[in-house]
């Protein structure tokens, strides 16, 4: 729609340019018609649409496209498990996915601030993330699949120390992207900490 939009655009300015100048200045027709083409690919490409996420052009970083594509997956598999985790009847293994989703509403919010930084979770966000979707699709279609109780009930255990793994493995994802500010803020209650005692207790 936007594309077809941006096309429509450019071809109405290029034909205003070419009968303002044959017929309005009367130039030459090839000479209108050359620089009518020439409006057209002007304004088709003044129109392109900038690719932004967050507030940051990704354009204008290396690997912009790449770095998009990524950051679209992302928010697809959180789509993804949003949606698988709404049909899960067990409240257990629900609340599992659950703090899985927030955290990963928790990375995608710093990515979003923090575009250039996509590119080094590549890694998480194509393999884990990913790999949690899966996990959480196949319980759920098992759960649907009438199996025999003690064969769920396997399946439940592996399901519950994948996820226990994964939430794991998110949370230190998440935290590692404000692993500085942690440390400061853990010198900062060391330093608070000394300054109490030598000063004595606080009434």
């Amino acid at each position: 729609m936007k594309e077809s939009l941006r096309n429509f655009k450019a071809l109405l300015v290029s034909l205003l340019t070419f009968f303002a100048l044959l017929l309005g200045l009367k130039w030459h027709f090839i000479v209108a018609a050359i620089l009518a083409v020439g409006v057209y690919v002007g304004v088709y490409l003044i129109s392109k649409p900038k690719i932004m996420i967050g507030n940051t052009d990704i354009e204008a970083l290396e690997n912009g496209q790449e770095i998009n594509q990524i950051y679209k997956d992302f928010e697809d598999d959180i789509g993804k498990l949003k949606a698988l985790n709404a049909d899960i009847n067990d409240k257990e293994i629900s609340g599992k996915i659950g703090k899985l989703i927030k955290t990963c509403l928790d990375i995608r919010f710093y990515l979003e601030k923090n575009p250039r930084e996509i590119s080094r979770s590549r890694y998480f966000l194509d393999y884990y993330v990913k790999t949690a979707s899966e996990i959480v699709k196949n319980y759920s279609d098992l759960e649907k699949s009438n199996v025999s109780l003690d064969k769920f009930n396997e399946i439940k255990d592996k399901s519950n120390q994948s996820l226990d793994l994964l939430n794991e493995i998110f949370s230190k994802q998440r935290d590692s992207y404000h692993k500085d500010k942690i440390n400061q803020l853990e010198v900062e209650t060391d330093l608070l900490e000394q300054t109490i005692k030598l000063g004595g207790e606080i009434k």
